[in-house]
């Protein structure tokens, strides 16, 4: 096989993704792109690839780094929820180990939220946002529009069972962003364990927007998202015979 990229970091925004990035950069052992979030697979329109396509994609890596034995990789988290986007990873490399981190997804949604009204994408307020989100994403009908997916996003057990469609079980890899966050270095053994590497002390992440206390989700907007994802979270944790832990629902 020509050369190719030996894993990705592909889900979800506002997982985790960022910490797991940095994380890995860390490592001797690991190459990740030269920038986070290549966004090469999620290309609009959903086409074949052809070997020059992989020739731009292939110049975000460090290709003398996998020559001396590093494993390459990136992070590029809409590819589980973006259409297509994983079938074309496995057009690539069909032998591609997959990384996938979940999120309690009623926090996900507040995090994506806050994001998006951070960097001005959104002018509505969380309570109407996650309420009118479906009829405002019809604008972009037929394409798949990913500014207006705060809830969207949050529902896993689709992306679960399509990467499990694609992939057998060993190459996926599937953690909670919330362990991640709070013990980071036995999840971070798992990941290079996964990856084929030897365990790493890693330096500790800095956290990352963290809410204040006058910046919280209102409890009418938290029982809404919890009654919209309680289907589908108890779905993704049979998928992946997770107990409940630390999710909300």
């Amino acid at each position: 096989m020509p050369k190719r990229i030996d894993f990705m970091i592909a889900g979800v925004q506002k997982g985790g993704t960022t910490s797991l990035d940095a994380y890995l950069r860390q490592h001797p052992e690991i190459s990740m792109a030269k920038k986070k979030e290549v966004h090469f697979f999620d290309k609009r329109p959903p086409t074949g690839l052809s070997a020059f396509d992989y020739f731009i994609y292939h110049r975000q890596f460090h290709w003398d780094r996998q020559r001396a034995g590093a494993k390459l990789g990136e992070a590029t988290p809409i590819l589980t929820w973006w259409t297509g986007a994983m079938e074309r990873l496995w057009q690539y490399n069909p032998d591609i180990k997959v990384i996938m981190l979940l999120r309690d997804p009623v926090e996900r949604a507040w995090s994506h939220f806050r994001m998006d009204r951070r960097l001005q994408r959104e002018g509505e307020t969380f309570s109407s946002a996650i309420r009118t989100e479906r009829e405002r994403a019809r604008r972009s009908l037929p394409r798949q529009d990913r500014e207006r997916s705060q809830v969207s996003r949050g529902f896993y057990a689709h992306q679960v069972r399509n990467l499990k469609r694609l992939f057998p079980d060993e190459q996926l890899l599937f953690l909670r962003s919330e362990d991640l966050s709070a013990h980071a270095q036995p999840e971070l053994d798992k990941v290079t364990d996964f990856i084929g590497v030897d365990r790493f002390a890693f330096e500790a992440e800095p956290r990352h927007n963290s809410a204040t206390d006058s910046d919280r989700m209102s409890a009418e907007d938290r029982a809404f998202l919890e009654e919209m994802f309680r289907l589908d979270a108890q779905e993704t944790r049979r998928l992946l015979g997770w107990d409940k832990g630390s999710w909300s629902l």
